[in-house]
């Protein structure tokens, strides 16, 4: 078996790519988003109800589909970073990446050595158990390490941390970044836009991957026509939140248009079996 990031690959020639964000911690929803069309798929174990401990069995739903799984990172601990590639990751995101030398570190935590500190074993998903020819050279050469921006302070260090020896690519998270510009979580601020805008045009013209999460199509094109190259759409949990209500608030609005002795109390009463709609 041959060992291949497609994901990776797409990234390093700035092929525009469409993801989804998965938090449900579903092996099913997971399955189901990665036949849904998307490029990629974000499985996030930092802000959702599933954990580190959950990649095995998501990792196996998403692996028949030709959509790429990368997993957002809970924090930079070595551990967890082991425990994720043992499963089979191969592309991560890393929250808070605020300096080169935390860029550095989680770099070097994702590499085997000489190229950096990653745990040694042999009998683990990501090797296929230990069937993959030359498994640990091309790991070190097929992992991609996002660093994700979401402080003024990682923004002024953006150029920087791209050109960290083992960094793969960037990514914008707009929402800690709203919070901490202190507009409440407003992806939409013109603070926002700006600073994102800037540093799309520093990527582009740099050939650096640049990423982000938007939650409506009309943001995830506007963050493709500055600059960004790879860029996820909203969530399941929010999709199907935003679905619910949208439905919810149909039936209410056509409750309104029925009067309550609108209809024939022998048909509301009718022993006329129901046929089910699914």
């Amino acid at each position: 078996m041959n060992l291949h990031n497609s994901f990776k690959h797409a990234l390093l020639q700035r092929q525009r790519l469409v993801g989804g964000w998965f938090m449900s911690a579903s092996p099913v929803i997971a399955e189901v988003m990665a036949n849904a069309g998307y490029d990629f798929v974000v499985i996030d174990v930092e802000h959702s109800t599933g954990s580190i401990h959950d990649l095995h069995s998501l990792m196996q739903a998403m692996a028949e589909t030709k959509t790429s799984a990368v997993v957002r990172m809970p924090s930079h601990d070595k551990t967890n970073i082991k425990f994720a590639l043992d499963m089979g990751a191969m592309s991560l995101y890393f929250p808070m990446v605020n300096t080169v030398d935390q860029a550095g570190e989680v770099a070097r935590a994702c590499r085997y050595p000489p190229f950096g500190d990653r745990g040694f074993a042999r009998m683990h998903r990501g090797s296929r158990y230990n069937t993959i020819p030359d498994y640990f050279e091309k790991a070190n050469h097929e992992v991609c390490v996002i660093a994700q921006l979401e402080t003024p302070e990682a923004m002024r260090n953006a150029m920087q941390i791209a050109t960290t020896s083992g960094i793969d690519g960037l990514f914008v998270g707009p929402g800690d970044l709203s919070v901490t510009l202190g507009h409440g979580g407003d992806v939409n601020h013109p603070q926002v836009r700006e600073l994102m805008a800037e540093l799309g045009g520093y990527c582009q013209r740099a050939g650096v991957p640049l990423g982000t999460v938007m939650p409506t199509p009309e943001l995830v094109a506007w963050a493709f026509s500055v600059g960004f190259n790879f860029v996820s759409h909203a969530s399941d949990i929010g999709l199907l939140m935003n679905s619910i209500k949208t439905t919810t608030h149909s039936i209410r609005s056509l409750m309104n248009d029925v009067p309550m002795d609108g209809l024939p109390t022998q048909t509301v009463m009718s022993n006329t079996p129901m046929k089910a709609a699914y």
